[in-house]
Protein backbone atom coordinates (compact mmCIF):
# COMPACT_ATOMS: atom_id res chain seq x y z
CA UNK A 1 0.00 0.00 0.00
CA UNK A 2 1.52 3.32 -1.03
CA UNK A 3 0.22 6.48 0.58
CA UNK A 4 1.05 10.13 0.59
CA UNK A 5 1.74 11.54 4.02
CA UNK A 6 1.00 14.68 5.96
CA UNK A 7 3.95 16.61 7.41
CA UNK A 8 3.08 17.92 10.87
CA UNK A 9 5.01 21.19 10.53
CA UNK A 10 4.20 24.82 9.78
CA UNK A 11 3.89 25.69 6.10
CA UNK A 12 7.16 26.97 4.65
CA UNK A 13 7.53 30.75 4.65
CA UNK A 14 5.59 32.42 1.81
CA UNK A 15 4.64 35.80 3.26
CA UNK A 16 3.57 36.81 6.76
CA UNK A 17 -0.13 36.74 7.68
CA UNK A 18 -1.66 40.21 7.31
CA UNK A 19 -4.24 41.90 9.53
CA UNK A 20 -6.97 44.07 7.96
CA UNK A 21 -5.23 44.07 4.58
CA UNK A 22 -5.27 41.95 1.44
CA UNK A 23 -1.76 41.99 -0.02
CA UNK A 24 -0.02 39.32 -2.10
CA UNK A 25 3.61 38.99 -3.18
CA UNK A 26 4.85 36.98 -6.15
CA UNK A 27 7.28 35.31 -6.00
CA UNK A 28 7.63 34.99 -2.23
CA UNK A 29 10.89 33.02 -2.53
CA UNK A 30 13.88 33.39 -4.84
CA UNK A 31 16.90 31.07 -5.01
CA UNK A 32 19.96 32.07 -7.05
CA UNK A 33 23.20 30.21 -7.78
CA UNK A 34 25.94 32.74 -8.56
CA UNK A 35 29.69 33.25 -8.61
CA UNK A 36 31.04 35.63 -5.96
CA UNK A 37 30.80 39.15 -7.37
CA UNK A 38 28.24 38.19 -10.04
CA UNK A 39 25.49 40.77 -10.57
CA UNK A 40 21.80 39.84 -10.47
CA UNK A 41 18.44 41.53 -10.89
CA UNK A 42 14.83 40.34 -10.77
CA UNK A 43 11.32 41.69 -10.21
CA UNK A 44 8.60 40.91 -7.70
CA UNK A 45 4.97 42.00 -7.91
CA UNK A 46 2.82 43.21 -5.02
CA UNK A 47 -0.94 43.30 -5.40
CA UNK A 48 -3.52 45.14 -3.30
CA UNK A 49 -6.84 43.30 -2.98
CA UNK A 50 -8.67 46.08 -1.14
CA UNK A 51 -10.41 49.18 -2.59
CA UNK A 52 -8.10 51.54 -0.69
CA UNK A 53 -4.47 52.48 -1.18
CA UNK A 54 -1.71 50.92 0.90
CA UNK A 55 1.60 52.68 1.61
CA UNK A 56 4.58 50.30 1.92
CA UNK A 57 8.25 50.64 2.82
CA UNK A 58 11.14 48.18 2.49
CA UNK A 59 13.65 46.84 5.01
CA UNK A 60 16.29 44.11 4.72
CA UNK A 61 17.25 41.50 7.31
CA UNK A 62 19.24 38.23 7.34
CA UNK A 63 17.25 35.17 8.41
CA UNK A 64 17.47 31.45 9.00
CA UNK A 65 15.13 28.47 9.24
CA UNK A 66 14.60 26.84 12.61
CA UNK A 67 14.28 23.15 13.44
CA UNK A 68 10.48 23.25 13.15
CA UNK A 69 10.63 24.96 9.74
CA UNK A 70 9.70 28.44 10.93
CA UNK A 71 11.64 31.48 9.75
CA UNK A 72 13.37 33.89 12.12
CA UNK A 73 15.23 37.13 11.49
CA UNK A 74 18.70 36.89 13.01
CA UNK A 75 19.51 40.63 13.06
CA UNK A 76 17.55 43.81 12.39
CA UNK A 77 20.07 44.93 9.74
CA UNK A 78 23.32 43.80 8.20
CA UNK A 79 24.58 40.54 6.75
CA UNK A 80 26.73 40.24 3.61
CA UNK A 81 23.85 39.52 1.24
CA UNK A 82 21.56 42.23 2.63
CA UNK A 83 24.41 44.74 2.40
CA UNK A 84 24.79 44.02 -1.32
CA UNK A 85 21.08 44.48 -2.17
CA UNK A 86 19.23 47.45 -3.62
CA UNK A 87 15.44 47.54 -3.83
CA UNK A 88 13.78 50.00 -6.22
CA UNK A 89 11.69 51.73 -5.01
CA UNK A 90 12.21 51.55 -1.25
CA UNK A 91 8.87 53.23 -0.48
CA UNK A 92 5.71 53.38 -2.60
CA UNK A 93 1.92 53.33 -2.52
CA UNK A 94 -0.16 50.51 -3.93
CA UNK A 95 -3.31 51.89 -5.58
CA UNK A 96 -6.73 50.49 -4.66
CA UNK A 97 -7.11 47.02 -6.25
CA UNK A 98 -3.83 47.70 -8.05
CA UNK A 99 -0.33 46.30 -8.22
CA UNK A 100 3.30 47.42 -8.30
CA UNK A 101 6.45 45.85 -9.71
CA UNK A 102 9.57 46.22 -7.55
CA UNK A 103 13.14 45.52 -8.63
CA UNK A 104 15.67 43.68 -6.45
CA UNK A 105 19.26 43.95 -7.64
CA UNK A 106 22.76 43.49 -6.31
CA UNK A 107 25.98 41.47 -6.50
CA UNK A 108 26.72 38.13 -4.88
CA UNK A 109 29.06 38.92 -1.96
CA UNK A 110 32.28 37.15 -1.09
CA UNK A 111 31.88 34.18 1.20
CA UNK A 112 30.88 30.55 0.87
CA UNK A 113 27.81 28.36 0.78
CA UNK A 114 24.26 29.71 0.99
CA UNK A 115 23.57 33.26 2.17
CA UNK A 116 20.14 34.72 2.90
CA UNK A 117 18.29 38.00 3.15
CA UNK A 118 14.65 38.78 3.91
CA UNK A 119 13.17 41.64 1.88
CA UNK A 120 10.30 42.87 4.04
CA UNK A 121 7.50 45.09 2.71
CA UNK A 122 5.93 46.89 5.68
CA UNK A 123 2.57 48.68 5.79
CA UNK A 124 1.49 51.38 8.18
CA UNK A 125 0.54 50.82 11.82
CA UNK A 126 -3.21 50.33 12.31
CA UNK A 127 -5.54 49.44 15.16
CA UNK A 128 -6.96 45.94 15.55
CA UNK A 129 -9.22 44.43 18.20
CA UNK A 130 -8.61 40.85 19.35
CA UNK A 131 -10.48 39.32 22.27
CA UNK A 132 -11.72 42.70 23.37
CA UNK A 133 -8.16 44.12 23.47
CA UNK A 134 -7.13 47.02 21.25
CA UNK A 135 -3.81 46.36 19.50
CA UNK A 136 -1.53 48.30 17.17
CA UNK A 137 -0.33 46.10 14.29
CA UNK A 138 1.91 46.59 11.28
CA UNK A 139 1.22 44.25 8.34
CA UNK A 140 4.29 42.83 6.58
CA UNK A 141 5.08 40.62 3.58
CA UNK A 142 8.48 38.98 3.14
CA UNK A 143 10.49 37.83 0.13
CA UNK A 144 12.95 35.11 1.18
CA UNK A 145 16.10 35.45 -0.96
CA UNK A 146 18.78 32.73 -1.00
CA UNK A 147 22.10 33.04 -2.87
CA UNK A 148 24.40 30.02 -3.10
CA UNK A 149 27.95 30.90 -4.14
CA UNK A 150 29.12 28.59 -6.90
CA UNK A 151 32.44 26.85 -6.32
CA UNK A 152 32.20 27.17 -2.53
CA UNK A 153 29.58 24.47 -1.89
CA UNK A 154 30.29 21.83 0.78
CA UNK A 155 27.10 19.73 0.84
CA UNK A 156 26.60 17.22 3.65
CA UNK A 157 23.52 15.58 5.16
CA UNK A 158 22.78 13.19 8.02
CA UNK A 159 19.41 11.54 8.57
CA UNK A 160 17.92 9.55 11.44
CA UNK A 161 14.61 7.77 10.96
CA UNK A 162 12.51 5.93 13.49
CA UNK A 163 11.28 6.09 17.05
CA UNK A 164 7.90 5.63 18.67
CA UNK A 165 4.49 7.13 17.96
CA UNK A 166 1.57 7.16 15.57
CA UNK A 167 3.61 9.41 13.24
CA UNK A 168 7.06 8.52 11.93
CA UNK A 169 9.83 10.76 13.42
CA UNK A 170 12.65 12.02 11.19
CA UNK A 171 15.69 14.05 12.18
CA UNK A 172 17.54 15.67 9.27
CA UNK A 173 20.88 17.36 10.02
CA UNK A 174 22.83 19.55 7.61
CA UNK A 175 26.48 19.93 8.70
CA UNK A 176 27.35 21.44 5.30
CA UNK A 177 27.32 25.08 4.20
CA UNK A 178 24.53 25.01 1.59
CA UNK A 179 20.77 24.93 1.88
CA UNK A 180 19.54 21.37 1.28
CA UNK A 181 16.06 21.30 -0.29
CA UNK A 182 14.90 17.71 0.04
CA UNK A 183 12.42 15.36 -1.54
CA UNK A 184 12.04 12.02 0.17
CA UNK A 185 10.09 8.88 0.82
CA UNK A 186 10.01 6.50 3.77
CA UNK A 187 9.23 2.90 2.84
CA UNK A 188 7.67 1.03 5.76
CA UNK A 189 7.98 -2.78 6.10
CA UNK A 190 6.70 -5.40 8.53
CA UNK A 191 9.29 -7.66 10.23
CA UNK A 192 8.49 -10.23 7.52
CA UNK A 193 9.43 -7.77 4.75
CA UNK A 194 5.96 -6.81 3.53
CA UNK A 195 5.74 -3.16 2.46
CA UNK A 196 2.73 -1.57 4.18
CA UNK A 197 3.17 2.14 3.40
CA UNK A 198 5.29 4.67 1.56
CA UNK A 199 5.25 8.14 3.14
CA UNK A 200 6.58 10.92 0.92
CA UNK A 201 7.35 14.62 1.12
CA UNK A 202 8.67 17.32 -1.22
CA UNK A 203 10.49 20.65 -1.04
CA UNK A 204 11.65 20.41 2.58
CA UNK A 205 14.54 22.83 3.30
CA UNK A 206 17.25 22.11 5.87
CA UNK A 207 19.39 25.10 6.82
CA UNK A 208 23.24 24.99 6.65
CA UNK A 209 24.63 23.93 10.05
CA UNK A 210 21.02 23.35 11.11
CA UNK A 211 18.50 20.55 11.45
CA UNK A 212 14.83 19.74 10.88
CA UNK A 213 12.52 17.52 12.90
CA UNK A 214 9.66 16.08 10.91
CA UNK A 215 6.70 13.86 11.77
CA UNK A 216 5.25 11.89 8.86
CA UNK A 217 1.67 10.89 9.58
CA UNK A 218 0.05 8.16 7.46
CA UNK A 219 -3.45 9.02 6.21
CA UNK A 220 -4.58 5.66 7.64
CA UNK A 221 -3.10 4.68 11.03
CA UNK A 222 -0.92 1.57 10.97
CA UNK A 223 -1.63 -1.38 13.29
CA UNK A 224 0.35 -1.51 16.52
CA UNK A 225 3.72 -3.13 16.12
CA UNK A 226 7.33 -2.57 15.13
CA UNK A 227 8.26 -1.74 11.55
CA UNK A 228 11.47 -1.40 9.56
CA UNK A 229 11.79 1.90 7.68
CA UNK A 230 14.04 2.74 4.73
CA UNK A 231 14.38 6.49 4.12
CA UNK A 232 15.45 7.67 0.65
CA UNK A 233 16.28 11.36 0.12
CA UNK A 234 17.18 13.45 -2.91
CA UNK A 235 18.47 17.01 -3.23
CA UNK A 236 20.25 18.97 -5.97
CA UNK A 237 23.50 17.77 -4.37
CA UNK A 238 22.88 14.03 -4.39
CA UNK A 239 21.00 11.10 -2.92
CA UNK A 240 21.00 9.94 0.69
CA UNK A 241 19.61 6.93 2.56
CA UNK A 242 19.01 5.85 6.14
CA UNK A 243 17.31 2.95 7.91
CA UNK A 244 15.61 2.64 11.28
CA UNK A 245 12.88 1.08 13.41
CA UNK A 246 9.47 2.57 14.06
CA UNK A 247 7.29 1.35 16.91
CA UNK A 248 3.59 2.16 16.58
CA UNK A 249 1.80 1.92 19.95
Amino acid sequence: MRDACKILLPILFSGLALAQVSLTLSPARMELFLLPGEAFSFSVTLKNGLPKEEALSVRLSPFRLLEDGSLVEVAPTGGPLCASLRVVPTAFTLPPLGEKEVRVEGKAPEGEGTLSCLVVFSGGVRPMERGGVQLQVRPELGLALYVTLRGTEKPLLRAKVGGEGAALPLLLENPGNVLQRLTGRAQVYTPLGQEVATLSFEDLPVWPSGSRRVLLEPPTPLPSGEYRVVLLLESPYGRYAAEGRWRVP
